[in-house]
């Protein structure tokens, strides 16, 4: 039958052949090698047909069936030709279904095992045409839609009641400023003379323009004794005052202002002071006030506002790190807080919520902590097999003890001790164990089926279509309800208010999100979904989970995951552990494969505030913390102190044209760092001055990185002492680019 559906494929009557491979996949006799042989042509034909979602999924288990085969043995040459076929099969459904990140993570793992495939080459020329007919009409202008400080709330925070009447405390106490009647008084026995005021307050201004801010102060003072009611007076002073950095004295003349009377730049120059003061709740307060009389449209305000939050929020993150947090005209910033050498640690991170990536649950790992659960079974396979009396006592011996503790009500989620298992049901667990919450099982069978389920009308398809585990999402709404009903408990009260609710939120608003493609669009059949587990929650509680909050969660954990795996496994400790036994050489023919990693994707607080360069001066890598695994950043040169922290979001061994449509299509801006201003588009367009080649010919190109093409030398010693010489020297020599990069 084989022989016939292969002619029927080749003859064009793919119908005839899927129905005929289907029929060979449903025999129970066949071997994992020809289930993924019959899949991949299966797939074929679906794309043949145009059936994109059934030529993915044919792809998906072609790519499941092969890891299943080599089962720790080194696959043969056949099979891995077939991986490199689903791997072109699944890049090429997504590119038709528009996912075209995954398209390219597809191609690139196609790359790895054959970097001269010229048909996966050709894959990566259509995908690049598609992005960048995509973002032309952008990629021309140069426009940008994306704001930093238009993503960035400056609602108030839980608890920022009480934290504004203590700064109005220690105003009152340290500095003498209270509230404005303390400063009305009864002005009526004051003699008026409006010519000497106003000769006082030009006298205070000449003074003031040639910065001889002492006798400006002692004039404006007199005018404001003389009308201590005058708004303009005390705008004036506060205005010397200023400049005098006497920050408390700016205050005090605000402060007598009546609210209504004050203008946005008092609000904002207040603002100002107040933050030097590190009176933050109410330089907050001042910064909101002006933005909003603005109408938004004071940029500067909003951006003050935002550099007081980040600095509260995260200075207590980075208290014992070398860089800090800051808010620049991009949003969230890293800086260097003193100078870090190349290889020195930049900061580390452990992940507020976690899930484990869908493609690697067969990989045992901690679902509370990520710790590596890894057997002996899970590393050597069919190698055990084949194994002598002393390799088999040296795992029996020294290969540590792997502990699962399950959860006992729905054995759904595995964990590597009491501990985890006890702090996974108080932090998130107790609200989906599907124990509890039955519709939550949906959700674990979604994950074991890697994305697919069934929708509310029977059909069974791919639901859940996004890069992560949509594990991610449900833990994020399970731990903001589950620190909703302890604030209840505490408070013995049985509904929730609105503060429990925006107190337990309040984390995950350090996280922004940004999105172009609402994530309903994508998978519409999730919000049902997610709408069925939290509609009971037990305690009167549910979370209403509306389009809005969909999309909305799935861009913040979008924009902000970073993926990451166990540093340290057993198979690590187990190295060390038998490096000092003379029965280890007997096992080194076994040890030659890297131990199978549990993938997990995670929101880390401090990682999620570093920004992207193609030039990028630290690399996120994974880490041991405290016994948990964790990342950690590692610079990658020399980083001055006051430098920005810049890791890379993409692949940077693209051509910068499709690096900047990738950044563009997925994060909404137009990559300008030091890499992108230096390196060349096209090689018929000079990088320096743009000049373009007469037709059909180009430009030379840079001897070194062969990245930048020049209209003469003239044009290439400008570029190199501008900074290109930098990017050169220092990065190309580091990158390496898959064949199929360098031929686009």
């Amino acid at each position: 039958m084989e022989t016939e559906a292969d002619e029927d494929k080749r003859g064009g009557n793919y119908q005839e052949a899927i129905v005929k491979y289907s029929q060979l996949l449903q025999s129970t006799s066949k071997s994992k090698e020809e289930a993924l042989r019959w899949l991949c042509a299966r797939g074929e034909c679906y794309l043949e047909l145009s059936e994109w979602k059934k030529a993915l999924e044919d792809g998906k288990n072609a790519l499941d069936a092969a890891r299943r085969s080599e089962d720790g043995t080194e696959a043969d040459e056949g099979t891995n030709q077939r991986v490199v076929g689903a791997c072109v099969l699944c890049g090429m459904a997504c590119s038709q279904l528009e996912m075209f990140l995954e398209a390219l993570d597809y191609f690139k793992d196609g790359l790895k095992k054959d970097p001269k495939n010229k048909q996966i080459s050709g894959e990566l020329k259509k995908l690049q045409n598609i992005i960048m007919k995509e973002q032309k009409e952008h990629a021309e202008s140069q426009d940008c839609t994306y704001s930093a400080v238009s993503l960035c709330s400056q609602s108030i925070y839980p608890g920022d009641e009480q934290l504004i009447n203590m700064e109005k405390e220690i105003l009152a106490v340290k500095y003498k400023i209270l509230d404005d009647e303390f400063y009305k008084g009864n002005n009526n026995h004051i003699t008026k003379d409006a010519q000497l005021e106003t000769q006082l307050v030009q006298a205070a201004y000449e003074c003031l323009t040639m910065e001889n801010l002492n006798d400006s102060l002692i004039l404006i003072s007199k005018a404001v004794a003389m009308d201590p009611s005058n708004v303009f007076y005390r705008t004036f002073r506060a205005q010397v005052y200023f400049n005098l950095k006497q920050w408390h004295k700016v205050i005090q003349d605000y402060w007598i202002i009546p609210k209504s009377m004050r203008k946005p730049d008092v609000w904002k120059q207040g603002g100002k002071a107040l933050m030097e003061l590190w009176l933050p709740v109410l330089a907050e307060f001042w910064f909101r006030k002006a933005t909003q009389l603005t109408g938004g449209k004071d940029e500067e305000a909003a951006i003050l506002f935002q550099k007081v939050r980040v600095k509260r929020l995260y200075d207590p993150l980075t208290e014992d790190q070398p860089v800090r947090v800051d808010f620049t005209q991009f949003g969230r910033a890293v800086f260097a807080k003193r100078d870090i050498a190349k290889g020195q640690t930049v900061m580390t991170d452990i992940p507020m919520v976690m899930a484990q990536s869908l493609g690697s649950r067969h990989i045992p790992a901690c679902c509370n902590c990520a710790v590596s659960l890894i057997t002996p079974k899970d590393y050597f396979g069919n190698k055990l097999l084949s194994m002598g009396k002393d390799q088999l006592d040296l795992i029996e011996e020294f290969w540590p003890s792997v502990a699962f503790e399950d959860c006992p009500h729905c054995h759904r989620e595995k964990y590597c001790s009491k501990l985890c298992r006890i702090e996974a049901w108080d932090n998130y667990h107790r609200i989906i164990c599907p124990s509890l919450n039955p519709a939550a099982s949906q959700i674990y069978d979604i994950c074991e089926n890697k994305g697919y389920g069934y929708t509310s009308d029977g059909q069974w398809t791919e639901v859940w279509g996004g890069h992560y585990s949509p594990m991610i999402l449900i833990k994020i709404w399970s731990i903001i309800l589950s620190q909703v009903r302890d604030l209840m408990e505490k408070e013995s009260v049985s509904a929730p208010t609105v503060e429990h609710w925006a107190k337990a939120r309040a984390p995950f608003r350090r996280f922004i999100a940004y999105g172009t493609i609402p994530a309903i669009k994508r998978m519409p059949h999730m919000l049902p979904i997610f709408q069925s587990v939290f509609a009971d929650c037990g305690s009167g509680l549910k979370y209403n989970i509306n389009e809005e909050e969909f999309n909305g969660r799935y861009y913040q954990a979008a924009c902000n995951l970073q993926c990451f795996s166990p540093s340290i496994t057993p198979y690590h400790r187990f190295l060390d552990n038998i490096k000092e036994d003379i029965r280890a050489v007997g096992m080194l023919k076994y040890l030659s494969d890297r131990p199978p990693e549990a993938q997990f994707a995670a929101m880390c607080p401090l990682h999620a505030c570093s920004n992207h360069s193609c030039f990028n001066n630290a690399e996120v890598c994974d880490l041991d913390i405290d016994g948990r695994p964790g990342i950690q950043m590692i610079a990658r040169r020399d980083i001055k102190e006051g430098e920005e922290v810049f890791i890379t979001y993409i692949d940077t061994a693209m051509p910068k044209l499709l690096r900047k449509a990738w950044l563009y299509k997925s994060f909404n801006f137009w990559c300008s760092c030091q890499r992108c201003q230096f390196e060349g588009e096209q090689p018929n367009e000079c990088t320096n001055c743009h000049k373009k080649a007469p037709e059909g010919k180009n430009f030379s190109a840079c001897g070194k990185c062969k990245k930048a093409w020049y209209c003469g030398v003239a044009c290439q010693k400008d570029a190199w002492k501008k900074g290109h010489k930098v990017v050169c020297l220092t990065d190309h020599s580091q990158v390496t680019s898959p064949e199929g990069y360098d031929q686009l």
